[in-house]
């Protein structure tokens, strides 16, 4: 190798790069100064996302967003109590649904102005405030509305049973039903504990009105099982059957409890035709008999019975042809559809007459035994009593357990008008046992336990406990506008040191001021009581009249609003000598 010659006074130059060596630094410089540009913009892109929602807070109230978020609060654990203590979730879903739409929404997004996200807030606090106030409402027209419905029910067991009862029908089970009720009526105060009564007393109710098939059913049976005995064929088994079905027909509480004992006869019925089967004309000639009866009720009520008459027409053709078991059957479904089919227009067409029947007498007696010319005596049981409730009743009725029970109500009426009609021809002292009061607590069987019975006619109240009588003193009843109702009640409520409210306006002729009652005891939905009166003096016959009462008191110068009023010291007496099963008898 040669040595380089460095010659004096030049200076030294680098050995020359290749193009394509310099190419790719250019290139990498490049890439790098990209790179970095990129990575500035990103963490600008990140720095202004920060930055943004905390630009458009800063000009925003925090207490506002505060007092929304406080108000949805409240609104949810409302939302919570309604849902427990039973208010129905389809009740609820309109305001839940609002609740919904309001929590999906969400402030507006603008980091410039700080009022619109204020304002966003301040609606939607308001907006829950409304919903909890409507919900709030909601609560109590539910529990208001559930707590009337569970009075009326329990109204409606206590007479059906009683009507029931009378009939011979098998009620002690039923009975326990409505103690059971009516106790925890006592202790109930939200909607899931009345309509857990409803629920209780509605099934006792249809299971009472069906009582009276069911016992027709089993009535067929036992005529079938006679029939057998007579001709000499052993029914042991089918007598065990008959008195298992009435012990559980006893026991029942619900419609389908009914239902399946009603299948069970329908079965043991056909058992006990087949093993009888000689005899099957007799019987399905009974059934066509027993049918052809009814259809000529109904038209003598009036009824249009050309398709009953059809039915009967075909079910004579069917008896003669009934010759086998597996023509019985046939034979036997097709009448019990056919009496199943006009059981509503019976009970409808009997209701209706009985109804007219019932005003027609209320009306004539009462014309015929008016009270210095303007005044009944019986008003509590025309359009302004009961009589417009009964009406109501019937005309809505739409099921056969609907027109059973109007039914059950207007034979009631009936029997009360009557007592009245007797108690008004009995001159026995008004302290002394009375025939009308032995024959309603007969009718009732109301011989045990405590019973209130007021007369309307000698205004006056008698108590009786275990049949014998214990008290009695004069009272005070409705006027002729709202006249006390007649019937057979429970006890609603029993309260003391109250305060009624008067349910009319001011400026109404009854209207009242808050009166402080010391003794009240409920005998009907809608603010009957039996109670005192202290501003009052005079009681007994005539007081439910305008009169001058002996205190000159204007409040005491005529019936009161519906209820029975009484001297304080007999209401104190009353309060402690009844209980919650004290039976109240009006007529």
């Amino acid at each position: 190798m040669q040595p380089i010659v460095r010659h004096k006074g030049m200076t030294h130059m680098p050995a020359p790069v290749p193009p394509s060596h310099v190419a790719r630094q250019t290139t990498s410089a490049r890439r790098q100064a990209r790179t970095k540009r990129l990575a500035q913009m990103i963490l600008l892109t990140l720095l202004l996302s920060a930055l943004l929602p905390l630009v458009s807070a800063c000009g925003a109230d925090p207490r506002v967003q505060q007092e929304k978020d406080q108000s949805l609060t409240k609104l949810t654990q409302l939302l919570k109590h309604a849902q427990d203590i039973g208010v129905p979730s389809t009740t609820l879903h309109p305001i839940l649904t609002q609740k919904q739409n309001l929590d999906n929404s969400s402030a507006p997004w603008n980091p410039f102005n700080a009022q619109l996200v204020d304002t966003y807030y301040t609606n939607a606090a308001h907006s829950y405030d409304q919903l909890y106030l409507q919900l709030q409402g909601v609560i109590d027209t539910t529990t208001e509305r559930t707590d009337n419905q569970a009075q009326d029910n329990l109204q409606k067991l206590q007479i059906t049973l009683a009507q029931q009862r009378a009939k011979g029908y098998p009620t002690e089970t039923l009975q326990q039903v409505y103690t059971q009720n009516l106790a925890k009526m006592k202790s109930a105060q939200y909607p899931k504990d009345y309509l857990v009564v409803s629920d209780a007393t509605g099934n006792a109710i249809q299971t009472l009105n069906m009582m009276p098939a069911t016992s027709d059913k089993l009535a067929t049976l036992k005529s079938t099982i006679d029939l057998m005995t007579e001709g000499k064929v052993d029914v042991t088994t089918l007598k065990n059957q008959y008195e298992s079905d009435q012990k559980e027909m006893a026991k029942a509480t619900k419609p389908d409890d009914l239902k399946k004992i009603d299948k069970t006869i329908d079965v043991q019925y056909q058992q006990a035709a087949a093993t009888f089967k000689q005899d099957i004309p007799i019987i399905a000639k009974a059934k066509v008999d027993d049918l052809e009866t009814k259809v000529n009720q109904l038209k003598s009520s009036g009824v249009d019975v050309s398709n009953y008459e059809k039915r009967l027409a075909a079910a004579r053709d069917l008896q003669q042809k009934t010759k086998t078991l597996d023509d019985y059957k046939a034979f036997s479904k097709q009448i019990d559809d056919d009496l199943n089919a006009m059981q509503k227009d019976l009970i409808m067409a009997q209701a209706r007459q009985l109804l007219q029947q019932f005003h027609n007498e209320v009306k004539n007696w009462g014309n015929a035994h008016m009270v210095s010319g303007a005044y009944y005596l019986n008003v509590g049981y025309m359009d302004q009593g009961i009589g417009s409730d009964l009406d109501a009743e019937l005309a809505n009725a739409s099921t056969m357990a609907d027109y059973q029970t109007a039914l059950n109500d207007i034979q009631n009426a009936i029997f009360h008008h009557q007592m009245l009609e007797a108690d008004y021809n009995d001159k026995t002292p008004y302290n002394q046992v009375h025939q009308s009061d032995l024959q309603l607590l007969d009718h009732y069987k109301l011989k045990k336990g405590t019973a209130v019975v007021i007369s309307m006619v000698e205004e006056t109240l008698r108590f009786y406990r275990d049949g014998q009588l214990i008290n009695s003193f004069y009272i005070t009843a409705g006027r002729q506008e709202l006249p006390a109702l007649p019937g057979l009640w429970s006890v609603l409520s029993r309260e003391t040191n109250i305060k009624f409210k008067s349910p009319y306006p001011k400026g109404s002729p009854y209207w009242y001021e808050d009166t402080p009652i010391n003794y009240a005891i409920g005998y009907h939905a809608g603010g009957y009581f039996l109670h005192d009166s202290y501003w009052r003096a005079d009681y007994g016959p005539g007081t439910q009249f305008p009169h001058v009462d002996a205190t000159g008191n204007s409040s005491a110068s005529n019936g009161s609003h519906g209820c029975i009023n009484m001297p304080t010291a007999q209401a104190a007496w009353l309060m402690d000598n009844s209980d919650w099963n004290t039976s109240i008898i009006l007529y």
